[in-house]
């Protein structure tokens, strides 16, 4: 993928994670029009990159996951949710963005 000028790396639709994270990541991209997905670029390889800034034109929210895309996952946008289910972590990446989905009614 080519390098992004911001503080990650562009991380694609092909790019995985290896855990519940890249379902998330899936459902963002196909309830969100325009959704671009970074995966935070480190200068040390023992640093955590396990964190993700996901952009609708100027909005941005950052996921944070356990190590291989791995629960817990913190969404942090204008409000703070950790949560170890992939489900409700999409429908606050959703509601971070206004759309407004119930985490029930989310399918990962």
């Amino acid at each position: 993928m080519s390098e992004s000028l911001t503080r990650g790396r562009l991380w694609g639709p092909a790019d995985r994670s290896g855990g519940p994270l890249d379902d998330v990541l899936g459902g963002a991209r196909r309830l969100l029009r325009g959704l671009t997905v970074e995966r935070l670029r480190v200068t040390h390889p023992g640093d955590d990159d396990n964190v993700y800034f996901l952009s609708v034109g100027s909005a941005r929210v950052q996921v944070d996951s356990g190590p291989h895309g791995q629960a817990p996952f913190i969404v942090e946008g204008l409000i703070r949710t950790d949560t170890p289910d992939p489900a409700e972590a999409l429908a606050a990446v959703c509601r971070e963005f206004g759309l407004h989905e119930d985490s029930r009614s989310v399918a990962v």
